[in-house]
């Protein structure tokens, strides 16, 4: 074979849902953005769904294998070895791991092939008994944690592991930006250009505080009877997952209880997310603990001031006062006296908007979350060659 023809490396990429939330949306991100002349993206998802279609879109090669539960046990050894001929006869030279489950597979596989494995750790641990990424953490070459809030899971006597490095979420400001029009969207929701929206952005889930940012909605409207005709609120997304198919009706319950009815708009789900943010005023993140929140990123680069919850790796993401406001987490009061301030100083919201877009463009852009897990393979592939 001629050396001298340059063919790309491929990377496996291994996760363990084809649905589309944020974790999906960061990895779309990374293969549309990489170096393809250098790189060969290939996927292995456990099933059909909306992200193998969007990777087909992009030209990437989707493989579909099941992966067991782990404490489970079985299956295990036989998912691996499915994972292991893959590799062999697709000629891959490192492996990426996207999600909890899929973490010990692929490092079985990689192991055995004597390739490097990465584990990209995208959430945070809440709940759990043993959280057995971070009792293993010595096993892949490399983990990419995508805030200091997630890679505090992994501290050991203070400091991080030597084999960990944190890289934030990248957005692309191409995409979203502060020139995208939102009249379009408030047209097709009839909505007028001189009504405030106040919108939230998220999968449909219990630890996405919903409930939070109703309670603030009725409450920002007693605070404001003067205008509270002219403000609606956008609640753009529903449920990813069959268990939480409930809360479509659950929330509009809510919605029926605070007497809020023509005041709130349910979009669904959306692909048009610029010009979704574009036609909100003021975004709204109410979940409980987000490790490394896609939509801040996004309603900053789109020019628009937030009011977030003050936890999980939000604060590394925005500071109080400048992009917006820090709030208690599943605090509607506090939540309705930053929105109310932001309404009624809608020159101090501009102002914060503008600071948002210049910290996404400082620190956040996609080209260089892209770059530095490009730098992560190269040191890898290097170390083995």
């Amino acid at each position: 074979m001629d050396k001298s023809i340059n063919i790309p490396t491929k990377i496996l990429y291994i996760h363990e849902t084809s649905q589309i939330s944020g974790a999906e949306n960061s990895l779309i991100n990374l293969v549309t953005k990489i170096n393809r002349s250098k790189f060969e993206p290939v996927f292995i998802l456990t099933k059909e769904g909306p992200l193998c279609f969007e990777l087909r879109k992009l030209g990437i090669e989707v493989n579909l294998i099941s992966l067991p539960q782990i404490r489970k046990l079985l299956g295990v050894w036989g998912t691996a070895n499915k994972i292991i001929k893959f590799i062999k006869g697709n000629h891959i030279r490192l492996v990426h791991s996207n999600s909890i489950r899929s973490h010990i597979f692929g490092f079985l596989a990689a192991k055995f092939c004597k390739i490097p494995i990465i584990w990209h750790q995208r959430n945070l641990i809440i709940g759990e008994v043993i959280d057995i990424d971070r009792l293993l953490y010595f096993l892949p070459d490399k983990i990419i944690c995508n805030s200091y809030a997630v890679a505090k899971r992994f501290c050991k006597i203070g400091r991080l592991p030597k084999n960990l490095k944190i890289i934030y979420n990248g957005v692309d400001t191409e995409y979203f930006n502060p020139q995208v029009s939102g009249i379009k969207i408030r047209e097709e929701f009839g909505i007028d250009k001189d009504e405030s929206v106040v919108g939230i952005a998220s999968r449909f889930n219990k630890s996405k505080g919903h409930e939070t940012f109703l309670k603030a909605a009725k409450l920002i409207l007693n605070k404001m009877p003067h205008i509270a005709n002219k403000i609606r609120f956008l609640i753009v997304g529903g449920p990813i997952f069959e268990e939480d198919n409930y809360r479509i009706g659950y929330l509009r319950g809510i919605v029926d209880q605070l007497r809020l009815h023509s005041g709130v708009v349910f979009t669904g789900y959306r692909k048009d997310m610029p010009q979704i943010y574009a036609a909100m005023d003021i975004f709204i993140l109410t979940s409980y603990s987000e490790a490394c929140g896609r939509v801040i990123l996004e309603a900053m680069a789109s020019g628009k001031p937030v009011v977030a919850s003050n936890s999980g790796g939000t604060p590394e993401l925005m500071q109080d006062k400048e992009s917006g406001f820090l709030v208690r987490p599943g605090d509607p009061g506090e939540i309705a006296n930053k929105v109310s301030f932001i309404l009624d100083n809608p020159k101090a919201g501009k102002i914060m908007g503008r600071i948002g877009r210049k910290i996404v463009e400082d620190k956040f852009k996609i080209e260089d979350n892209v770059k530095q897990i490009e730098e992560i393979y190269i040191e890898l592939l290097k170390n083995r060659d």
